[in-house]
């Protein structure tokens, strides 16, 4: 664990430094400019079935049920639009029902914008989306706000390589089935089995102690 905390931290170092550019090197866009921006609809709980194929987001982390109904496609990114988790930042690559309270945001032309290139620039903003809560009652981020944010685009090329490095990284850090989480579990799993055989004494033979005896 203390390894996986060290790598986090690792990531993000790079990411923030493969994100940052020089000035006159990256053209700069409002992400209202370069993606379209769409908020989700609700859909009761009463309607939703465990078995379904598509799940439903609304938070943003995970998903809060199954629906068999899709309203957006993949390669999207959506962002938590109000309550404990606003401005959380998260990507789907399969259909998916996105709640009242999810944005999604599409790339408009995956030429000049690569989507997980956009995922990368906004989960590096998610303090800024989280600093910009609206203030009072429930905590929420509006699509203006969400529409003005800056974005550095460099070459689709540049956009590319970095994607790849950040693909690597993220699977280390997060990955259940490949990265150091999954490690993890493996190691603790190794670790009670060595513990309960170091634990594991023969009982005492009751027929020899009664004969002793």
């Amino acid at each position: 664990t203390a390894e996986l905390s060290l790598r986090k931290k690792q990531y993000n170092h790079y990411r923030d430094q493969l994100l940052s550019f020089e000035e006159g090197e990256v053209e700069w866009k409002k992400l209202g400019e370069v993606a379209t921006i769409t908020i989700g609809e609700f859909v009761h709980k009463d309607k939703q079935d465990a078995a379904a194929k598509y799940p439903v987001y609304n938070g943003g982390r995970t998903p809060t049920g199954y629906y068999d109904k899709y309203n957006n496609t993949g390669k999207k990114v959506i962002v938590s639009a109000r309550g404990a988790n606003a401005g959380f930042v998260n990507r789907i690559s399969t259909p998916y029902w996105a709640g009242n309270s999810c944005y999604s945001v599409g790339v408009r032309d995956i030429d000049t914008l690569h989507p997980d290139f956009a995922y990368y620039l906004l989960k590096q903003s998610e303090l800024k989306l989280t600093g910009i809560q609206q203030k009072g009652g429930i905590p929420a981020v509006s699509k203006k706000q969400m529409e003005e944010l800056l974005l550095p685009i460099p070459s689709i090329y540049k956009q590319e390589r970095i994607v790849a490095i950040l693909d690597k990284f993220d699977t280390l850090t997060t990955s259940i089935s490949e990265g150091l989480p999954r490690e993890i579990e493996l190691r603790q799993k190794q670790y009670e089995y060595y513990r309960d055989l170091l634990l594991s004494f023969p009982k005492p033979d009751t027929s020899e102690s009664e004969a002793v005896a």
